[in-house]
């Protein structure tokens, strides 16, 4: 009886083996190796925010930005998807809402140039589109408003990691009555850059 039971004991022990091997041979048939001969071609997407959710201060860049606004401050004025804020040094604040967000490559619709040739931007990244509910220009602001002595309606702002690896703000604004692409009234005023602070 107990060489049968040791005998049991032995098969069972010789077939747990077999059957692990068989497994070995399974998951060493699934794994190839191989030499990969195709190049890597894909290219990161160049990392970019939706303006004023990660960061709200701005420094400006350039002698149009420091002449026109000076320094920024962009914040969401209740919730994400509502209206958002910007403060500009020079006493200028508009509050504009979001109403679209475009592929910097696709056509503005001005003078048939992409939204990155009007940004000085990356053709890589998103260009968010904000309608103007208001702004407020003081009696120190130098030049007037974004577009001068004429009232700000579009603007289109990208915010982005740029070549040297700096986070950029860029704005375009632009007067006229119809929406971007919308037709041929809306006009460029002008363009801004700033660098986070």
């Amino acid at each position: 009886m107990r060489r049968m039971f040791l005998a049991a004991i032995a098969a069972f022990a010789l077939a747990g083996t077999a059957c692990s091997r068989d497994d070995e041979g399974e998951q060493e048939a699934s794994i190839r190796a191989s030499t990969v001969v195709v190049p890597e071609t894909r290219v990161d997407a160049v990392p970019h925010e939706e303006p004023a959710v990660a960061r709200a201060q701005w420094r400006a860049v350039g002698d149009t930005a420091r002449a026109v606004t000076g320094n920024l401050r962009v914040s969401i004025e209740r919730t994400r998807g509502g209206p958002l804020i910007f403060a500009f040094a020079t006493g200028v604040t508009i509050r504009a809402q979001p109403y679209n967000v475009v592929p910097a490559d696709s056509r503005s619709g001005v003078g048939g140039q992409s939204y990155a040739a009007l940004l000085g931007g990356d053709p890589r990244v998103d260009v968010y589109l904000y309608r103007v509910l208001s702004e407020n220009v003081t009696t120190s602001a130098p030049q007037g408003g974004l577009c001068g002595g004429m009232r700000t309606r579009i603007m289109a702002v990208s915010e982005y990691v740029d070549s040297s690896g700096r986070w950029v703000f860029k704005i375009a604004s632009f007067r006229g009555e119809g929406a971007l692409g919308e037709g041929e009234d809306t006009i460029l005023c002008n363009a801004f850059a700033y660098t986070a602070q």
